[in-house]
């Protein structure tokens, strides 16, 4: 099972909002980095099939999606960044209405929205009101939605945003549990969403895709960039304004600034190992204040 993007791009008038991106997939979860306008989220709808490309083609299993066209909606499941929902209905009837937009017969329907509030773990608020329910709540019952037809490619974009510590970690948890067999596609610019479950990440920047890698080689990629140095409270100010510090911490009189540079930025500073967010920051640096 293979989903391809060959030469995909799209553009807003003007504004070329993906640039010529090329990459192929297979089982497992990708996490796809970036801030805030990189384009995520229009490469997700046109994953999901809801935005077609300017140029360039998806094809899945080698066959174009736009031809696959039902065929190819049959074996996706989607979960938008804002996904809609009927405030006065319960959890059960929701996905049973979802269920019968997805083409499922009542009784396959019953079975399957069973399974579904089992592996999202809503099985207890089946009757609830969605309305009522919490945002990490909400975000559970888009996922089981997006699985009510067993979906082999899975995308969903930004799914942890306004979540949480416990329902990030919750919700990351059973991305990882669902992956086995599907395709996952997760975009987020919450390093800590993919830190562990991605096998690959990919990190768009301004449209254009810089890097496709596992997690530790991506570090590997940055393992002498990331360092730490002891200043004074008077240097603070010099080193921001010099290179890209993502923490500063007190130890005693001292403060420990962590700095993200190309080049040792002081005699005394000390290499760090990196961590996803140091590779985060690298690249996205309108990110650092």
């Amino acid at each position: 099972m293979n989903l391809t993007i060959e030469n995909v791009t799209k553009s807003f008038g003007d504004k070329k909002v993906l640039n010529e991106i090329n990459l192929e997939f297979t089982t497992g979860v990708y996490g796809i980095l970036g801030a805030n306008g990189s384009g995520k989220t229009t490469l997700m709808r046109i994953l999901a099939s809801v935005m077609k490309p300017s140029s360039g083609k998806v094809f899945f299993n080698t066959q174009d999606i736009e031809v696959l066209d039902q065929k190819y909606r049959d074996v996706i499941g989607y979960l938008p960044q804002h996904v809609g929902v009927y405030k006065s209905f319960s959890t059960e009837k929701f996905l049973m209405y979802i269920a019968s937009l997805k083409g499922l017969k009542k009784e396959e329907a019953k079975e399957k929205v069973t399974e579904v509030l089992e592996l999202v773990g809503l099985s207890e608020h089946r009757k609830g009101k969605v309305g009522k329910f919490s945002g990490g709540m909400k975000q559970r019952v888009g996922i089981a939605q997006a699985l009510l037809n067993d979906p082999m490619v899975l995308i969903v974009d930004e799914p942890t945003a306004g979540l949480d510590p416990k329902e990030r970690i919750r919700f990351r948890n059973l991305l990882s549990k669902i992956s086995t067999n599907r395709i996952v596609l997760l975009s987020t610019h919450i390093v800590s969403d993919i830190e562990f479950i991605a096998r690959e990440v990919l990190i768009l920047k301004e449209g254009k895709l810089v890097q496709k890698e596992t997690p530790k080689e991506l570090l590997r990629s940055i393992k002498d960039k990331v360092w730490t140095v002891f200043v004074d409270e008077s240097e603070i100010q010099y080193f921001q304004s010099k290179y890209k510090v993502s923490n500063i911490g007190r130890d005693q009189e001292k403060f420990q600034l962590r700095i993200i540079s190309d080049s040792k930025p002081h005699q005394n500073a000390q290499n760090e190992i990196p961590n996803l967010e140091d590779l985060y920051l690298y690249y996205f640096d309108e990110e650092v204040a």
